[in-house]
């Protein structure tokens, strides 16, 4: 993916997007300060990371990604030698949205997991909207449905 350019973009709202006219093979542009201003605004966490993640690829790639909610950290207690010690889990990303530097995203539900490559990504909101290839039409995915576990 490429930064915004002069010619701009389709919509103050879309942070992901191909210029008009460049058609399926053209470069896709990026604007990672937008997506950052959205999560902050709305308490969600943004990380960026390089790495591979197998169901997109095999070679690292930077990662752009918003996380709605955490596993909760665990620890476990054990005595040696008459000192006790404790170990505790790291908190995990357990509902969130990964943008990898190619456009193609991973989406972590509280039930499902997807794999989809993005044509369009844009806010509206409280959600996100895309177009992806291979799925009809655009999705919305509601900030609240992946913040709150569902009962």
């Amino acid at each position: 993916m490429q930064p915004p350019t002069f010619r701009g973009k389709p919509s103050e709202s879309h942070v992901l997007w191909r210029r008009s006219g460049a058609g399926s093979e053209g470069p896709k542009r990026f604007d990672e300060a937008h997506l950052r201003e959205w999560c902050s605004a709305r308490g969600i966490d943004f990380e960026t990371d390089r790495r591979v993640d197998h169901g997109r690829s095999d070679r690292p790639r930077r990662q752009y990604r918003c996380v709605f909610a955490w596993t909760g950290s665990e620890s476990e207690s054990f005595e040696v030698g008459g000192d006790e010690w404790e170990i505790a889990t790291q908190e995990t990303p357990r509902t969130f949205l990964e943008i990898d530097e190619d456009g193609v995203a991973r989406l972590k539900s509280w039930t499902d997991e997807y794999v989809f490559d993005l044509d369009a990504l844009w806010t509206d909101g409280d959600a996100v909207a895309f177009r992806a290839a291979g799925i009809d039409g655009a999705k919305r995915l509601e900030a609240r449905k992946l913040t709150e576990r569902p009962d």
